[in-house]
């Protein structure tokens, strides 16, 4: 096996015979596809930073096109009567690092497009370590992921990328990869498999003609009779007799979609936007198969929700100030109750009992009788009332996390903030939806649906991008109702 140091070498060969001609560096491109993947983590690393360092940006020559172009032309009108062609062409390769050669190269040979996904992945690992010992090379490597991002976004527009429905007559690695590569709901048995890719489920996956068997993208849906509020009736395993195993279910009597997992399945691609398409493409031919289908919706995770109220909690009780009201969590009447149960008026002594309570083992095992279609307890025992206020709490909690929490003006939370840029709209918070550990861990047992409205889609995309204005429910609204005033 080849070194990283002899990689180097043949790196730079690479980049000296595609300046005569890129037909003379394909074996030498096809050399490297063959080797990169056979190295140690930490040999990549070497190599990248090798590659950045020996064939980067150079500033010098960076430098001298500028300062020609601004020495050769006394005013603008000169400079735009003089340029030409071969004036944007030096200034082009005095723009270009060495490496820019190398990935065009690459990307050539077979593998090749494949390698740069990896080596991509493998780029943006460094980067999330840092490189504290050397500001200019961790500079030098943000121009390189920036760069290689900027080629793959153009080499998988999703008009180059091909859309594949997955089921059991499917390539058997294609259905591996979608058990191997589901993360928001792992697959662990057959069985789970065989629930995903059943008559009742559809699951679709982008694939590129460099990479047939590698999905990019994986999107599972479930087809039903209404908008879903629990994940677990569309993982869990079907429950038949023996004389029901072979029955085909009449899906053309259903009305809903409901998209419960999409997954991102390259590294290297990130930041390479293709969910978006894949869904809408994903629509399109659920209307063409079952033309009865009237709505299309999500039930999503809320990342990072638990953490984000543990925060608001904490710095309640330290009687910091914040944007977010606590208070407006509850209804009067639930306050009141609160205050006297916990037999308390003051509000940080509240908070803090409070969030015992929501973290309790006894408060996550009253949640397993927790209706979600209902929205309500199944058992109204003693401690239904304290229950009932603790999880209109989190609700109206969380609804104020995915409508007004931003960032830069859009919203917060990643989930939110795709399916909204989607044209998507804010439907319904499902509390107890998820009650894995995981489920329970990142955001007390609460998901949402987004409702894909499609004659609503472009509207709402453009008013979010340009005004910043997140489309929700009457449903929705009613969560949000103590927050609409001037003082949050």
């Amino acid at each position: 096996m080849s070194s990283w140091k002899n990689l180097r070498t043949t790196v730079k060969d690479i980049i000296d015979l595609s300046a005569k001609s890129a037909t003379l560096a394909d074996p030498k491109a096809n050399l490297f596809c063959q080797q990169f993947l056979k190295q140690a983590p930490n040999e990549r690393t070497e190599l990248i930073k090798s590659i950045c360092s020996d064939h980067g940006l150079k500033t010098d020559r960076f430098y001298h096109s500028i300062n020609f172009l601004a020495n050769s032309n006394k005013n603008l009108d000169d400079f735009k009567k003089s340029f030409r062609l071969s004036t944007y062409d030096k200034l082009n390769i005095g723009l270009k690092p060495e490496y820019y050669s190398f990935f065009q190269n690459l990307a050539r040979v077979k593998d090749g497009v494949n390698t740069l996904v990896k080596l991509r992945a493998d780029l943006l690992k460094i980067l999330e370590n840092k490189c504290e010992s050397n500001g200019k090379l961790e500079e030098d490597l943000k121009i390189m992921n920036y760069i290689l991002k900027n080629m793959l976004v153009l080499w998988f527009s999703t008009g180059l990328l091909n859309i594949q429905r997955i089921d059991w007559k499917s390539p058997t690695i294609l259905v591996e990869r979608v058990a191997q590569y589901e993360s928001v709901h792992q697959i662990k048995t057959l069985t789970d498999l065989k629930n995903r890719l059943g008559s009742m489920r559809r699951c679709f996956i982008y694939t590129h003609s460099t990479m047939p068997y590698e999905p990019l993208v994986i999107l599972h849906i479930a087809l039903t009779n209404s908008v879903s509020s629990n994940i677990n009736e569309l993982i869990k395993r079907y429950k038949t007799t023996i004389n029901e195993d072979k029955k085909e279910f009449d899906v053309t009597k259903c009305s809903n979609a409901i998209f419960y997992s999409i997954n991102s399945c390259q590294k290297g691609l990130q930041q390479v936007d293709l969910g978006n398409s894949l869904i809408k493409s994903c629509v399109r031919l659920l209307l063409e198969e079952l033309p009865n289908l009237k709505s299309f919706h999500t039930l999503s995770p809320i990342p990072k929700f638990k953490e984000w109220l543990d925060l608001k909690i904490a710095l309640r009780i330290e009687k910091k100030n914040d944007i977010f009201n606590l208070e407006k969590c509850f209804r009067q009447d639930e306050l009141d109750f609160l205050r006297e149960y916990f037999r308390t008026d003051d509000f940080a002594q509240l908070i803090q009992r409070i969030k015992g309570c929501i973290n309790s083992s006894k408060f996550k095992k009253a949640i397993e009788n927790f209706d979600t279609e209902k929205n309500d307890f199944l058992v109204k025992d003693n401690d239904f009332k304290l229950n009932s206020a603790l999880v209109g709490f989190l609700t109206r909690a969380c609804s104020f996390y995915l409508f007004y929490e931003k960032k830069n003006g859009y919203a917060f939370n990643s989930v939110t903030n795709f399916h909204i840029k989607n044209g998507a709209q804010i439907y319904r918070l499902n509390f107890g939806a998820d009650q894995s550990e995981n489920g329970w861990k990142s955001s007390y047992s609460l998901m949402v649906n987004y409702g894909y409205n499609l004659d609503d889609l472009d509207y709402n995309c453009v008013n979010y991008l340009t005004s910043k204005q997140i489309k929700v429910s009457d449903i929705f609204e009613k969560n949000i109702s103590n927050f609409n005033s001037s003082k949050i």
